[in-house]
């Protein structure tokens, strides 16, 4: 487990573009200087994604900013065009939250909206990210962190579990508007959500207002690009079904994890 992209470069890219990148603290995503934190260190967690798991898990939502190309995907699903369209971010509706992005498409020359949809960005997250930093910063003093393993964890299960709650909440929106949501997101971290929910009926259909864009990030020259791997779709009843129906564990087996608990407690059993 090491990083696979800082400041928006692979970390094997030396070339001179990507050590600008660096020392700038520069994410080509952005467009500007890399804004993610970590109290640790002094300059951006610029860790754009990992390698984890034969996998190249995205941990930063700027990530799929690469290029416009989920905009433009979700512009050709919903218009069929780019034209008279515009962007927004972070737009706010009360008792509901805020919308990653917003795409709006006005009528020509005016301000009046003829349709708009929403875009959701859901990438991953990690655990043990201390380990994840030290291999930042390592990378930064020179070291060929490529070599090494670090010892951070994927925290997906929890990712999935905060985003399933908000296709909940917006998604009912949505279907109530006749307005679609795009939820954009690696084809793993789907797969996983539809594998820990016991997902089914998820064929893409146009007319579901629920809509997945799935990607992956493929090789491409000395960098990587994102690339749509797969469209997929569904309703809210269907979600709804698959959140009320979990298998649920026996009270058994649960007082029996208790009962242990109990006994490496008190060093005894009373019975």
């Amino acid at each position: 487990m090491n990083p696979n992209e800082i400041f928006s470069y692979p970390i094997e890219d030396k070339s001179e573009e990507a050590r600008k990148a660096v020392r700038e603290y520069y994410c080509r995503f952005l467009e500007g200087k890399c804004d993610k934190q970590s109290r640790t260190i002094n300059y951006p967690m610029g860790v754009c994604s990992v390698n984890h798991s034969k996998t190249k898990p995205i941990i930063c939502p700027h990530r799929f900013l690469e290029n416009n190309l989920v905009f433009k995907n979700a512009c050709d699903s919903v218009f069929g065009t780019i034209n008279n369209v515009l962007l927004f971010s972070e737009v706010k509706l009360s008792n509901v939250g805020s919308f990653d992005f917003v795409l709006v498409k006005h009528k020509p020359i005016s301000n009046k909206v003829e349709d708009f949809c929403i875009v959701e960005f859901q990438s991953d997250s990690t655990t043990g990210t201390g380990n994840l930093v030290k291999a930042l910063k390592d990378f930064m003093s020179g070291i060929d962190v490529l070599q090494n393993r670090y010892q951070f964890g994927m925290n997906t299960y929890n990712t999935i579990k905060l985003s399933y709650i908000q296709m909940l909440i917006k998604g009912q929106v949505m279907e109530k508007w006749g307005k679609n949501i795009f939820w954009v997101m690696q084809k793993y971290v789907f797969d996983n959500m539809v594998n820990r929910f016991g997902l089914n009926d998820l064929d893409y259909n146009p007319r579901h207002k629920t809509q997945y864009h799935i990607y992956n990030l493929v090789a491409d020259s000395n960098i990587y690009k994102l690339k749509l791997a797969d469209k997929k779709s569904t309703t809210i009843a269907n979600l709804l079904k698959a959140f009320t129906h979990q298998s649920i564990p026996s009270l058994d087996t649960f007082v029996e994890v208790l009962e242990r608990k109990i006994k490496l407690k008190l060093g005894l059993i009373i019975e």
